[in-house]
């Protein structure tokens, strides 16, 4: 009997503008009524351009990591100011951000991608991506 392998976790930590995590359905309605681009453009100006800066860096790092790992790796984006992301950060005693926090064990605080890949190629080799 063989088991399946569990993908490995990463979690991360990290200020989103309400732009990047808005729904499909939204996305649809904002298209239909033909005022989606200057929603885009309203919420984009509202953030401080490091902060839209490193959400677009981070999404383009994440592409890359989903088109590797594929199925193996499940990701989670918390808001470092949503409630879940106030404990997380108490919990793993994170104080910098973007954090990354791999199968809810060992952590990466700040912008490290080559540190944070190389827990995650460990994980997926040593344990199979067991939690």
């Amino acid at each position: 009997m063989s088991l399946a392998r569990q993908p490995v976790l990463l979690e991360i930590l990290a200020y989103i503008p309400a732009d990047f995590t808005r729904c499909s359905c939204c996305e649809r309605m904002l298209d239909a009524a033909e005022v989606g681009a200057p929603v885009h453009q309203e919420i984009k100006a509202a953030y401080p351009p490091e902060i839209v800066e490193q959400a677009e860096r981070l999404a383009a790092w994440l592409r890359e990591l989903s088109a590797q790992y594929g199925n193996r790796l499940h990701v989670r984006v918390v808001d470092p100011q949503s409630t879940t992301g106030f404990f997380k950060s108490l919990r793993y005693w994170i104080r910098r951000y973007p954090a990354f926090i791999v199968n809810r064990r060992k952590k990466v605080a700040g912008w490290n991608p080559s540190d944070v890949e190389r827990l995650l190629a460990d994980e997926v080799s040593s344990s199979g991506g067991k939690r």
